[in-house]
């Protein structure tokens, strides 16, 4: 049972990931750690978060996931914070 759940969340995290990333897969470094690529071969994972390396196959995904929620955590904080809509005692900024 418990191996059918974890079989069940592995899925629903690998679809949620390629409906991002069309043809996305894993693939094996040379140090024996896994990564998720997209379609094109680029690496989803982004460098800058230094991330340890994933030394399996679930924590590649995982690693992908995290990437892509803090991706879209900066963007939506960037769009928040837009000049456009800062306010200052001249009134709207246009």
């Amino acid at each position: 049972m418990r191996d059918k759940l974890a079989k069940r969340e592995f899925a629903k995290l690998k679809r949620f990931i390629q409906k991002r990333h069309p043809g996305a897969y894993t693939i094996e470094r040379l140090d024996k750690s896994y990564a998720v690529v997209d379609g094109n071969g680029i690496s989803i994972v982004d460098p800058e978060l230094l991330l340890p390396p994933a030394r399996t196959v679930r924590k590649a995904w995982e690693y992908a996931k995290y990437t892509n929620w803090f991706s879209n955590m900066i963007r939506k904080s960037n769009n928040a914070f837009d000049e456009s809509k800062v306010y200052t005692d001249k009134g709207w900024k246009e």
